[in-house]
């Protein structure tokens, strides 16, 4: 167990490491037995961290040359957002880069969901409207407990996958789902109660209004729903920009007081 843990905390150490480009696409690891040290970690465990790092795409390990790292946006691939927002120890400097991955992830989100729930329209059956339904009822019991909210949200946009029935489909939502978690963690943080009691209203109403449509002139629907996700996003990059700009100006007093 404790070998388990010790290769798990240097594989997410490294994983952090380069996707904050403290380590940069093409710069050699220092040996093995420099790294172990420099780790705190013996080499059996540094080695397990460093072969799954490899298959995950973040390393080249070159017998008898090194190891090197890659540029993880050309070859990583969903598993290492997935692993990385699985840790919840981010230093309080790297949060903010973390905030702008989120706004990258609504976006993608904006582009992709809507579509799915195009295609469920089509595939839903009166069982699954009747599970959406209970989720909803759920979302308004639960507007004030926002680790519940959610856990009923991603079961939402879990069961439009499953609607789908797309076997592809169903692992990259499972690979995505400590992403989507903290995309959600950071809107329900954002957000006004107003302003939520507003969004639950809405994606009730449209949700409901094209799954039970069969597909037939939904495309008005799928839009206004894109609309809904656009203004949450707008949300967190509001308070992006407003964090950004207290820190920068946080970080000028004090260098103007030394």
């Amino acid at each position: 167990m404790a070998n388990r843990q010790a290769h798990q905390k240097v594989a997410t150490t490294l994983m952090r490491d380069i996707f904050f480009h403290k380590i940069r696409p093409g710069e050699k690891l220092p040996p093995e037995r420099e790294l172990s040290n420099s780790m705190n970690v013996d080499r059996t465990s540094l080695r397990v961290a460093l072969k799954q790092l490899e298959a995950m795409e973040l390393l080249d390990i070159r017998p008898g040359d090194g190891i090197y790292v890659k540029d993880f946006i050309r070859h990583a691939g969903i598993d290492f957002l997935r692993m990385l927002f699985s840790q919840n120890n981010a230093p309080e400097d790297e949060l903010a880069v973390d905030m702008f991955i989120i706004d990258e992830a609504w976006e993608w989100w904006i582009i992709f969901f809507p579509e799915l729930i195009k295609l469920a329209a089509t595939r839903a059956s009166s069982r699954d409207l009747k599970k959406m339904s209970v989720l909803f009822d759920k979302e308004v019991d639960c507007i004030n407990q926002k680790d519940k909210l959610i856990d009923i949200w991603l079961d939402q946009q879990e069961l439009i996958a499953a609607t789908i029935n797309n076997m592809v489909l169903m692992l990259l939502f499972n690979s995505s789902r400590p992403l989507r978690r903290n995309m959600l963690r950071v809107f329900v943080e954002c957000v006004e109660h107003e302003d939520l009691e507003r969004f639950i209203s809405s994606k009730k109403s449209l949700v409901m209004n094209f799954l039970m449509s069969s597909g037939k002139d939904i495309n008005l629907d799928v839009e206004q729903y894109r609309e809904i996700l656009i203004a949450q996003r707008q949300i967190i990059r509001n308070k992006l920009i407003k964090d950004t700009v207290s820190s920068d100006t946080m970080r000028l007093q004090q260098s103007s007081i030394s």
